[in-house]
């Protein structure tokens, strides 16, 4: 049975503006043990325009769970001994030589604030920011985004907890909408308003999106909201397109970025991880043509192992060293993405798909004289589907794992 697609070429989503990565220690560590060539070659792989062509990157404030071991910036309330110097071992000259290739739209995210600010006095297990230090971590992390920027490296997008509702093993905290209105509207608004950096809230997972974003983004008591740019999630507990269809209806002007994506760890098999490919196309998809702006991955390099990761929650990225170290695998999902970007690269203007399956996921993109309609098959079976767009119909066949595009 076929399964039938139609394009709205009346609904227009605006301009996709790419995929991006994460520059985690873990990955900028491993990215240290190559050779030249083979880290040339890599940085061709995600940021080439015969590669993924990378447009975004996330950074991480502080350590999380894919570093070394933990560390901290600061333990002083004053921040006089506060310090970067940590980063400028793999992390910093990572993203220089990244950003020497090419421009990125940079996002920043802190897994936990400092300890001596917390109520648990730990970055991990969660615990909460204490009441009377928002002003001073708010300033904190003006400060690290002023430091970095001394180092060569801007920010442009700032997200002020990453997932704010989650207690974890590694570094973690936990904000209510309260508290997350407190810190951004109260105080990182003032702290950034000499910059050109924006905030993005929340920073966690969809499944109740719509609920989040008129928490989250309805009108500040300051009247500064031009400040807060929009909204980034997590896929970790779902793909919700009609969660995010919602927020995009009723926030038409809001920035929408995916922040984090990645599959738990599973020995490396290519047939296995082609399951973990259909994953990724099946979100990133459904998530464009939901009205998502930009999708960051997690991990751009992990070991054979899914590491490092110092508190061991290995996971798969697209790509991934060999056993011995010394060379990378592009791996299925590095394939499936790498072929979704030049079906559907940055810059094209979106136009929605009507969809009656998640088997078949489908975007659109105004094109010289038409539109083009990128349909990739996630089922783990053959299917037929039927495209229409405008009065004219098109029936199309895909394998598993096939991207296809057709033009109208």
């Amino acid at each position: 049975m076929s399964i039938k697609i139609v394009v709205r070429s009346d609904l227009r989503l605006g301009v996709w503006q790419g995929m991006g990565g994460a520059i985690t220690e873990a990955t900028a560590y491993n990215f240290s043990k190559l050779s030249a060539e083979k880290q040339a070659g890599l940085l061709n792989a995600y940021y080439g325009t015969n590669g993924l062509d990378y447009r975004w990157g996330r950074v991480c404030i502080g350590s999380n769970d894919f570093c070394l071991e933990p560390y901290e910036y600061t333990r002083k309330n004053n921040l006089e001994d506060f310090s970067v110097e940590h980063d400028e071992q793999y992390v910093l000259p990572l993203l220089r030589r990244i950003l020497e290739k090419k421009e990125l739209k940079l996002l920043a995210s802190p897994w936990s604030p400092p300890s001596n600010m917390k109520t648990t006095r730990k970055m991990r297990y969660g615990g909460r920011l204490r009441f009377w230090q928002y002003r001073n971590y708010a300033h904190y992390l003006r400060k690290w985004i002023d430091e970095y920027g001394d180092r060569g490296v801007r920010i442009d997008y700032l997200s002020p907890q990453n997932e704010p509702f989650a207690k974890q093993i590694w570094e973690s905290c936990l904000y209510s909408f309260r508290a997350q209105r407190r810190i951004i509207y109260r105080y990182l608004i003032n702290e950034l308003s000499s910059t050109d950096v924006k905030i993005l809230v929340w920073d966690h997972n969809k499944s109740k999106l719509a609920k989040v974003a008129d928490e989250l983004l309805r009108n500040n008591a300051h009247g500064q909201e031009e400040c807060v740019a929009g909204i980034c999630y997590h896929w970790y507990d779902g793909t919700y397109p009609n969660e995010m269809w919602k927020v995009r209806q009723k926030y038409p002007e809001t920035l929408m970025v995916s922040s984090e994506m990645c599959c738990a760890f599973s020995p490396y098999d290519a047939a296995e991880w082609e399951g973990a490919a259909r994953l990724y196309l099946g979100e990133l998809m459904q998530d464009i043509n939901s009205g998502t702006n930009a999708w960051i991955d997690w991990n751009m390099l992990l070991s054979w192992g899914g590491g490092p990761s110092y508190c061991e929650n290995y996971v798969k990225s697209p790509v991934i060293l060999n056993k011995s170290g010394d060379d990378y695998i592009l791996t299925p999902i590095f394939d499936a993405l790498r072929r979704f970007a030049k079906a559907f690269p940055a810059g094209s203007e979106v136009v929605r798909c009507e969809l009656e399956s998640d088997k078949i996921v489908a975007v659109g993109r105004k094109a010289k004289g038409g539109y083009i309609v990128v349909l990739a098959n996630v089922s783990d079976e053959v299917q037929q589907a039927d495209v229409r767009c405008d009065g004219e119909t098109r029936k199309v066949e895909l394998a598993c794992g096939e991207i296809k595009s057709i033009r109208f």
